[in-house]
């Protein structure tokens, strides 16, 4: 594939927010390899080009038009690289396309989508197709879910055979300066929106994946995490935490089932969102239960796609986040690990006497952290094809990049990977 290809890599929709976010990134972490952008119109690309401030004697994007509406412009894009990363959003109304094309032109997709509905029916009704063509196809590869998912398999590897992890607790918290505060682009809150509205289509999926391949049994000794569907405090944490609405918890599940199948030890995950005041909680509460409701009706939806900034408490806007708002905002993922030191309980019902803490940190998640997370997924493939011989199909980040060196480069872009203490 690598002598064949013009491109090493291609980022789709880099006119967007995310998508220019990606490009910059691409310059920012000084990629040698040859390279394009990509998008409808060829004025914005160019433009968008001229912006990036390529470093003397770097390789400069070529710019290549092509539309998610076109399906033969899509197999030509597709047939001149190596890895694609798409950031043309929603998913669920424009990732489809984009990853047949891929699977038909020989060329590894990855994305940063956050949307479950998505990347399990690309799983589905793909998944067979891309091992055949001995395609990469890999979801989830921003602030969803790489944090959640990379992070919860190097908590598990804290422990020393014969000590097995059993469950994971993951703890997602947001932070950001005072006076800025969150912000976040249109096109997130519109996966969103989508996302709460096809809920039942997510449930029908899933019912039908299990009809077809049945439900996934896994030998996990010993206690799942005990959290709430509500609100709880956590004396540990000093934050309040709830159920986190994300992706993670489902692509951490998916890896662990196929970690299984290849005969390695799974645990128990629950994924928690914090917050520091019980005044958050019932804002947070309370935005996600008028939200959840108007996303049920046609009105309601053209409602707070018209008003993103009313709906959302003044986090999303069409402007997307000011870049004091990118600056002032970071991220902190815990992992909580429990297990075993022999490696199973050894009596009925003994609580887990083995713990470990891992903490992922990084900066403004959903646009600059993601950013990374993505480029250096597609560096492993470009420059470590031998580490992933075998690999193919769709995968979860977990599944694509055991075994590399992916933590390491992350580390090297300015993500905070470490062990910490056991919080008590």
């Amino acid at each position: 594939m690598a002598g064949s290809r013009r491109y090493d890599l291609v980022v789709l929709g880099a006119t967007g927010f995310t998508g220019q976010r990606i490009a910059a990134e691409v310059v920012a972490s000084g990629f040698k390899g040859s390279w394009a952008v990509a998008g409808r119109s060829r004025a914005r690309l160019e433009n968008g080009v001229s912006q990036l401030a390529v470093p003397s004697g770097a390789p400069v994007p070529a710019v290549e038009v092509a539309d998610v509406s076109d399906a033969d412009s899509l197999l030509k894009l597709a047939q001149s690289s190596r890895v694609l990363i798409s950031a043309v959003g929603p998913f669920r109304t424009y990732g489809m396309p984009v990853v047949a094309a891929c699977i038909s032109g020989g060329c590894h997709y990855l994305d940063v989508c956050g949307e479950p509905e998505f990347i399990e029916r690309v799983e589905l009704e793909l998944g067979e197709r891309a091992r055949e063509a001995g395609v990469l196809v890999v979801s989830a590869l921003g602030f969803d879910s790489v944090p959640g998912d990379i992070g919860a398999q190097e908590a598990a590897g804290l422990f020393a055979a014969p000590a097995r992890c059993t469950s994971v607790e993951s703890f997602v918290s947001l932070r950001s300066d005072a006076k800025a505060g969150l912000g976040g682009n249109f096109a997130t809150y519109e996966s969103a929106v989508q996302g709460f509205a096809n809920a039942d289509r997510l449930a029908a999926l899933r019912r039908q994946v299990a009809k077809a391949r049945g439900k996934p049994r896994l030998d996990i000794p010993g206690p799942r995490p005990r959290h709430s569907g509500w609100p709880t405090y956590d004396a540990r944490l000093k934050r309040w935490t709830l159920p986190f609405p994300g992706s993670d918890a489902s692509v951490m599940r998916r890896t662990w089932v196929a970690l299984a199948a290849q005969g390695r030890p799974a645990a128990h995950t629950s994924v928690r969102f914090t917050l520091q005041s019980l005044f958050s909680v019932f804002l947070f509460v309370a935005f996600g239960t008028v939200f959840g409701l108007l996303t049920k009706f046609e009105l309601g939806r053209r409602l707070l796609l018209r008003f993103p900034r009313l709906f959302s408490y003044g986090v999303f806007s069409r402007a997307g986040p000011t870049e004091a708002q990118i600056r002032g905002t970071w991220f902190e993922y815990l992992h909580v690990a429990h297990g075993y030191g022999r490696g199973r309980p050894e009596s009925p019902g003994q609580e887990p006497d083995e713990h470990r803490a891992l903490l992922v940190r990084g900066p403004e998640p959903g646009y600059v952290a993601c950013s990374i997370f993505v480029t250096q997924a597609a560096y492993v493939i470009l420059e470590d094809e031998d580490k992933l011989a075998g690999r193919a199909g769709v995968l979860t980040p977990g599944t694509l990049l055991q075994g590399t060196d992916y933590v390491e480069r992350l580390r090297s872009r300015g993500i905070v990977v470490k062990e910490v203490p056991v919080p008590e």
